[in-house]
């Protein structure tokens, strides 16, 4: 590997770590896909809104193309080859990285400030008989434990109390999420859920931050120290201090990136593609290559907002926006929803970015929309009026029919 590397060269080398890069597979995904796409990232954000589909579901879409929405689900429930944990937020992780993941479960249990110990003082008398319940009765929502006579729970911050101790169960690691239904997590004991024979042995903070931060980088190709922090939202001088170990010992090498104020890092032989060949695709707004904001600028020089909780009327480029990548760059940005009782999906909005060239931006547009439309089931792709009319004949002139 070079000292250092230009723009164009990190943004291939970050593609194809992410699964970006090469060639898309022909035909519908199995779970062996699923499971590797999982593997490779080495955590896929969960999140709720559901516009056009889950996140993780767009995540997946992006790299494994079309395949049948159920079998993640399978692959993590059911073949536990992953799990639900704190990644970057709430992620699924794989399930080799459990054992990682003990460090802070042991933090958690043991603090003696802050909000969680402070749920654990109001809320004792129910930590025994929550545990007892699902003990006896198997994977538990928190929807169980609801008072069907009491108040009805209000904003999303106002949880019932058992929701907060079945979070701060799971949290220390003494639950964790058996499935999901609708959406919903049902949660039981971490021993019913762990698969027979898996490495549950507990390595130091240290260890487990500097594996944490290899996979990190193994995962973005390359990326400054606050990058690989990000990841797994490890403490920076955790990251730190992993970096000068991993460093010393020749798993990781220092480079210097065009444009970067900062060095970066990538893994001893890492090689830089000759070229990208994967179709268009639209990221979903949690997907783990733009989540860290300031990366994304850096690498793409894609200034990038999530706007769904900006109100109607301050936003710019719409309520769920995903941006559009091509040829190794992100040239557009679109505001989609999955209209399912009309059997479309409608884009909202589309915004070209000015270094793009504005037919090969619609006509990568199209081809995403398309592209996700088919995974998802969508009868066709629709442009929105409220687009502007030059802008959304050119892209219905470019969408199939």
């Amino acid at each position: 590997m070079p000292d250092a590397l230009s723009i164009d060269q990190a943004r291939r080398v970050a593609l194809a770590a992410q699964g970006l890069a090469a060639p898309a597979r022909a035909g519908r995904a199995g779970p062996a896909t699923l499971r590797a796409t999982l593997e490779r990232l080495g955590a896929i954000q969960i999140d709720s809104i559901n516009v056009v589909a889950r996140s993780h579901e767009l995540v997946l879409a992006a790299r494994a193309g079309p395949h049948d929405r159920a079998a993640f689900d399978r692959v993590v429930y059911r073949r536990r080859a992953g799990f639900e944990y704190w990644g970057h937020a709430a992620s699924f992780l794989p399930m080799a990285s459990f054992r990682l993941c003990l460090p802070r479960m042991r933090r958690l249990t043991q603090a003696t400030r802050g909000w969680w110990v402070d749920i654990r003082r109001r809320h004792q008398h129910l930590y025994g008989p929550v545990l007892d319940r699902i003990r006896a009765e198997g994977p538990l929502a928190a929807s169980a434990f609801r008072d069907p006579d009491g108040p009805r729970r209000g904003s999303w911050w106002d949880w019932a109390p058992a929701k907060h101790v079945l979070e701060d169960l799971f949290d220390c690691g003494t639950l964790l999420v058996h499935d999901r239904v609708n959406f919903e997590r049902r949660y039981d004991l971490a021993e019913r859920v762990l698969p027979p024979g898996l490495d549950t042995s507990e390595p130091t903070a240290a260890e487990a931050a500097a594996e944490l931060t290899l996979l990190a980088a193994r995962a973005l190709g390359v990326g400054t120290a606050a990058d690989l922090a990000d990841y797994y939202r490890l403490p920076s001088a955790d990251t730190r201090a992993a970096l000068a170990e991993l460093v010393a010992a020749g798993l990781l090498q220092q480079v210097a990136v065009e444009g970067w104020a900062k060095p970066a890092y990538l893994l001893p032989g890492t090689r830089v593609p000759r070229r990208l060949t994967y179709p268009p695709v639209l990221l979903s707004p949690f997907d783990s290559l733009v989540w860290a904001r300031e990366r994304t600028e850096r690498l793409f020089g894609f200034r990038y907002r999530l706007e769904v909780y900006v109100p109607a009327g301050k936003r710019v480029h719409g309520y769920y926006t995903m941006p559009v990548l091509a040829d190794g760059r992100l040239v557009a940005r679109v505001d989609p929803k999955h209209d399912r009782q009309a059997d479309r999906l409608l884009l909202r909005a589309l915004h070209l970015e000015p270094s793009a060239d504005p037919a090969e931006a619609v006509a990568a547009t199209a081809a995403a929309a398309a592209r996700l439309a088919a995974h998802l089931g969508a009868g066709r792709v629709e442009a929105g009026d409220a687009m502007p009319a030059a802008l959304a004949a050119a892209l219905r002139a470019t969408l199939p029919r």
